[in-house]
C-alpha cells in the first residue's frame, strides 16, 4: 500500500487484462492517448573525425567548444514514452467501495507532473484517486511553476 492506500494496478496488454479477469478483477479499459504537452528534447552532435555521436539533452551542456563536433540533429522535441498497446485497464478489485481513495500505481492518463525550465515536460506516473463507482477521480496536486532538474 502507498500512503496506507490500496494499490490499483494497471494491465497494458490483452493477455494481462484477461489474466487479471481470471483472478477476479474487473478491467476498467481506457485508451492510451499521448498528450502533446508531455515532451523531452534532444540534439545529436557528431565527431567529424571519428564519426562517434553524442546525444545532448541540456542546452547548457558545453559540447560546442570542441572543433571536431558538428550538430547533426538540432534540438527537437519528442514524446518520451512507449506503451505496448493503445489501451490499458485499471484492475478493479471486487470489494472496492464507492468513495474509496486508492493509489493508482501506473496511470493510464497522460497528466503533466512538472516541467523543466528548458522546455521538457514530465508525465505523472502514479497518484491517489477516488473510486466513484464507474471511474477514478484522479487527485492532481497543483504543479510547481518550474522544476529544476540536473
Amino acid at each position: 500500500m502507498e500512503n496506507n492506500l490500496r494499490i490499483i494496478k494497471t494491465a497494458r496488454s490483452e493477455a494481462a487484462i484477461n489474466a487479471a479477469v481470471k483472478e477476479g478483477y474487473w478491467p476498467l479499459v481506457k485508451p492510451v492517448v499521448p498528450s502533446p504537452q508531455i515532451k523531452s528534447k534532444y540534439s545529436v552532435v557528431q565527431n567529424t573525425t571519428t564519426g562517434e555521436i553524442k546525444v545532448v539533452h541540456d542546452y547548457r551542456e558545453n559540447t560546442w567548444g570542441d572543433k571536431n563536433l558538428a550538430t547533426v540533429i538540432d534540438f527537437t522535441y519528442y514524446y518520451p514514452h512507449h506503451f505496448e498497446s493503445p489501451f490499458a485497464a485499471y484492475l478493479i478489485p471486487s470489494d472496492i467501495v464507492i468513495g474509496e481513495t486508492v493509489w493508482l500505481s501506473d496511470l493510464i492518463e497522460d497528466i503533466v507532473s512538472g516541467n523543466w525550465n528548458q522546455g521538457d515536460t514530465f508525465r505523472l506516473k502514479s497518484c491517489e484517486a477516488t473510486w466513484n463507482g464507474k471511474d477514478f477521480i484522479i487527485h492532481v496536486k497543483p504543479l510547481l511553476k518550474d522544476i529544476i532538474v540536473g
